[in-house]
């Protein structure tokens, strides 16, 4: 018997992009209030981003094994499954916390390798997950140029986020969205260089098969995360025009003050000095 969703699929693959480049968006407007606010206070901001990346290239490689149209039923082992999610997410968490603390160009630079990391394995784990019989056979070229993808996706988009001032001509929507595109091309490559060097096409059966269905799984991913990472973006964007407002209120409060402050000390430099009497 075939996959569920039969001959591969163009369709499947491009929504695993689109939801690559969801996960990779979201995680870069949180990243840029870490960066500039810190962690301390924006614990939420915090979770929320590790959790977009971390979701995003989750179920992207989910919908692109769904895409490959593989010859046998595929189903889940739900802990390796979710396990690997939750594992990389607390991590992700602990390593941005770390790095947007104490801000350091070592710091930056030992979190993207640490952050490529975790993301090359979530990939795997996914793969992994699914209990490919007769065994998964991996192959060390695709695995390091995959290694090698991510790294230049993480690096350059994080460069592009954190290397500009706040309110500066590199602090723009439209740089964002450029290395959110940088990031999101990245983690697409490279799945599919993960795919390549996992042979899982190659395989006959699926151990999980009876476990966990995929059309369970990739219903999950396919329309619950793209759902979820929309929400979460359009509540970021939303906090950063409610942010823009408030500041545009204090600036305005701050002006009336001086002006109201200027009045005041006209009117008393005035009483101070009052008109001298004729002299007779």
């Amino acid at each position: 018997m075939r996959s569920v969703f039969g001959d591969p699929s163009v369709m499947l693959w491009m929504a695993a992009a689109c939801i690559a480049f969801l996960g990779a968006r979201t995680f870069v407007e949180y990243l840029r209030r870490l960066h500039y606010d810190g962690p301390v206070r924006l614990w939420r901001e915090l979770l929320l981003g590790a959790a977009a990346i971390a979701v995003g290239v989750w179920a992207a490689m989910i919908i692109d094994i769904s895409a490959q149209g593989l010859a046998f039923d595929i189903g889940y082992h739900p802990v390796k499954l979710f396990g690997s999610l939750l594992g990389v997410f607390v991590a992700v968490v602990l390593l941005m916390a770390w790095t947007t603390f104490r801000p350091s160009g070592l710091q930056q630079l030992a979190t993207m390798v640490l952050v490529t990391l975790l993301t090359l394995l979530l990939q795997v784990a996914v793969i992994w997950s699914v209990g490919a019989e007769p065994g998964l056979k991996w192959r060390v070229e695709p695995m390091v140029f995959a290694l090698l993808v991510i790294l230049t996706g993480f690096g350059v988009s994080g460069r592009m986020v954190m290397g500009a001032r706040r309110g500066s001509s590199g602090d723009r929507g439209s740089r964002r969205l450029m290395a959110a595109l940088v990031l999101g091309a990245c983690l697409v490559a490279a799945q599919e260089l993960v795919l390549t060097g996992s042979g899982l096409d190659r395989q006959v059966v699926s151990g999980y098969a009876r476990m966990l269905p995929e059309v369970i799984v990739t219903l999950l991913a396919g329309a619950a995360v793209p759902i979820g990472l929309v929400l979460l973006l359009v509540d970021q964007r939303s906090q950063q025009r409610a942010r823009a407002a408030d500041r545009v209120r204090r600036k305005r409060r701050h002006s009336d003050s001086a002006i109201e402050s200027m009045f005041s000390e006209s009117l008393l430099a005035g009483a101070a000095d009052p008109q001298q009497p004729p002299k007779p």
